[in-house]
């Protein structure tokens, strides 16, 4: 544990956190948020969030965390199509959480499309309240979102915030279109790496009876699970035929049935299966006896899912440009790829190739993961003290938009 994580844990803060999205909306940015709250809660902070989700199920939610772990949910408009379109509706919302009494710090959650966030954000900064402001996505689209509806929506304003990315891939992003924003931290996802860990031997070997791979996500456009349907098609060309491979997709979502009918066009239905939703314990199994995760998203901000997988000892294959970069190690702990082309090659080669997979598999197993969930709430804890020391320190006229 830092110094710093030392003295935030060591006297109550009271902290707010801002997301457009949040349960009973689902998704791994929904999941993160959550879990930093709750952990934050357990460490004896007091945490309210602000949220523009207001959907059925929410009332049931709050009102079930508000007993249990004394967490604060505010909520925007029930018509969240006005949310999005005029964020400032929710002034009254806002303008209450930061009121009542003194707040530490608001720690705004940027996406790819934010507007309560960022509405959040200046008025906590008009306040003279530290504003720590982390981003989620691919940092290009954010910052053209983040622009236009500080733009079109609330006109020029001084935003005097400090920033970080969840990877250091979105750290470099960041520091490449805002140059003069300052130093851009990394506070890593939540992740409890030890729950995923595994607990035994495997009892699954490489090919014995075949390769067991596994990929975890939403069935969302954006995470390209259609191009890695693509990518598998070409795998099993260049295999010898009967490879026995065992290819589970866990997740659901809008693109189910066009994946089934990729499935069945390719012919790759002896070789991929669509599991559906799975609870976590679940898919803890499933990657305790799995020989290789595949995340194939190439917008891939972190890699929550790939994480897990590392995190229970299972090679993650996935791309050099993404998030992913932080906890693979390729070559040890999995193997990461320059393109499409390389994950053909890199694939077709495992598939026949149970030793090296068996290596991949034991390296991963022996190492301790390089992002823990205590990394991660030692820099969250850092990051704010960081908010509340350059605030203290920043010019007046410095500007970040």
């Amino acid at each position: 544990m830092t110094a710093a994580d030392e003295r935030a844990q060591s006297r109550r803060l009271r902290i707010v956190h801002v997301a457009d999205s949040f349960p009973p909306d689902v998704g791994g940015i929904e999941r993160q948020v959550e879990a930093l709250a709750l952990a934050q809660r357990a460490d004896g902070h007091s945490v309210s969030v602000i949220t523009a989700v207001n959907k059925d199920g929410a009332e049931e939610y709050d009102a079930a965390h508000a007993g249990r772990d004394g967490l604060d949910v505010r909520r925007g408009l029930r018509t969240r199509w006005l949310t999005i379109a005029f964020p400032s509706l929710n002034h009254s919302v806002v303008a209450e959480v930061l009121d009542r009494e003194p707040v530490d710090v608001v720690h705004a959650h940027f996406t790819v499309a934010s507007p309560i966030a960022i509405y959040a954000a200046r008025a906590a900064s008009r306040r003279g309240i530290p504003v720590a402001v982390t981003v989620h996505s691919v940092w290009w689209k954010v910052a053209a979102a983040h622009r236009f509806v500080s733009g079109v929506f609330f006109g020029p304003s001084v935003m005097r915030v400090v920033y970080s990315g969840v990877s250091s891939m979105i750290a470099r992003h960041i520091k490449r279109v805002y140059p003069h924003c300052g130093d851009v931290s990394v506070v890593p996802n939540l992740v409890d790496t030890d729950w995923w860990a595994p607990t035994r031997p495997s009892a699954h070997r490489a090919g014995d009876p075949d390769f067991r791979v596994v990929l975890v996500g939403r069935l969302k456009k954006r995470k390209h699970i259609d191009e890695f349907i693509e990518i598998m098609s070409r795998v099993k060309a260049k295999v010898p035929d009967g490879t026995p491979v065992s290819v589970s997709i866990v997740g659901a979502g809008p693109r189910h049935d066009d994946l089934v009918q990729q499935i069945e066009e390719l012919d790759l239905g002896e070789w991929v299966e669509l599991l559906g939703h799975r609870t976590p314990e679940q898919i803890r199994d499933l990657l305790h006896d799995a020989d290789l995760f595949v995340a194939p998203s190439r917008q891939e901000a972190f890699g929550i899912a790939a994480l897990e997988a590392r995190s229970a000892g299972v090679p993650v294959l996935g791309y050099t440009f993404t998030g992913l970069v932080d906890f693979v190690e390729s070559g040890v702990e999995g193997l990461l790829v320059e393109d499409a082309d390389d994950m053909v090659e890199s694939l077709a080669k495992l598939l026949v190739d149970a030793e090296q997979v068996e290596g991949l598999k034991a390296s991963t197993r022996s190492r301790r993961p390089a992002v823990t969930r205590a990394d991660a709430l030692a820099a969250t804890y850092a990051f704010y003290e960081r908010a509340q020391r350059e605030l203290r320190r920043r010019p007046k006229d410095r500007r970040n938009r």
